[in-house]
């Protein structure tokens, strides 16, 4: 994932990270938590919906370019998130 989102110098050169759950169930449907990490800047969000439901450090524009990133990718991330074994991640 490539994003250049900061406006300060120093935000741009610190890396940008995605990270998604697996699949999880919330109220009988199936949900991934999607969370935008730079430095101590975070957005959290989830899928289906697409929506950044939580944030710090980021701009309005910044947050719309994660839901569209969301949207466009959504896909892919459920694929990530197939990958992801919860129990063996909860046991290290």
């Amino acid at each position: 994932m490539n994003f250049n989102t900061g406006d300060v110098n120093e935000k741009k050169e610190q890396p940008m990270q995605m990270i998604c759950s697996g699949i999880l169930r919330k109220d009988g449907n199936k949900i991934i938590y999607v969370r935008f990490e730079r430095g101590k800047d975070f957005a959290e969000g989830s899928l289906p919906d697409a929506k950044i439901t939580s944030h710090r450090g980021f701009s309005q524009d910044e947050i719309r370019k994660f839901e569209e990133y969301m949207a466009e990718n959504r896909f892919s991330i459920i694929e990530q998130a197939k990958s992801v074994n919860l129990m063996k991640n909860f046991m290290k």
